[in-house]
């Protein structure tokens, strides 16, 4: 009986699915499945600034340039002041290759949102895996100077030195870390798993 039960509970979760969206559809060109799904969620939440961000990164990789730049657009006029927003507009770029344009959105993002340390660590991180060593250096110390006692985004900017061979970076950002907390039993195992893991993205 419960089991009837739950098999005719299920029946409208399955004829929710759209019309079209099968296997075949998720086997054809990559390109058309990024798209059609960005499109699909937009239509869903079409005006959270964060979700258009990351839209716009779907497009970009799928090629449809404008588009992409329509919802990065859309993204900053919802909330033009968000520094992640301007952080996930960069990181799309970054995924893209297409550096300069990365380049220009953070710089955006520090005049709007300029203390946003979160937003900062993380495209520090993003601009590091991105080989543009420099701006990602900079961006943190931006990070630190506004809250020096984060070990966290200090540990994860020392994951990345490690993961990128600049240990030397590394080195001065694992000192920073340390000197955060240095009676945190957490950060001392974040530093053990970054270099046991050899900077490897952790789960």
């Amino acid at each position: 009986m419960r089991l009837v039960a739950f098999l005719l509970l299920s029946v409208p979760l399955f004829s929710q699915v759209p019309a079209g969206v099968d296997q075949a559809y998720f086997q054809g060109d990559p390109r058309g499945v990024m798209a059609g799904c960005a499109d699909r969620a937009r239509a869903i939440k079409p005006k959270d600034s964060r979700l258009l961000a990351e839209y716009g990164r779907a497009y970009l990789a799928s090629g449809a340039r404008a588009k992409a730049e329509e919802a990065f657009a859309a993204a900053i006029a919802n909330d033009s002041k968000d520094g992640e927003t301007h952080r996930l507009i960069a990181y799309a770029w970054l995924k893209n290759g297409f550096k300069p344009e990365a380049a220009a959105a953070l710089d955006k993002m520090v005049i709007m949102d300029p203390k946003a340390k979160n937003a900062f660590s993380k495209a520090a991180v993003n601009l590091l895996d991105a080989g543009m060593a420099d701006k990602a250096v900079e961006l943190m110390r931006r990070a630190w100077t506004l809250d020096p006692k984060d070990w966290q985004n200090c540990a994860d900017f020392t994951r990345a030195a490690v993961r990128n061979g600049k240990l030397d970076l590394a080195a001065e950002w694992a000192v920073k870390t340390v000197e955060a907390k240095p009676k945190e039993e957490r950060m001392w195992n974040e530093l053990a798993l970054v270099y046991a893991d050899g900077g490897a993205e952790h789960n």
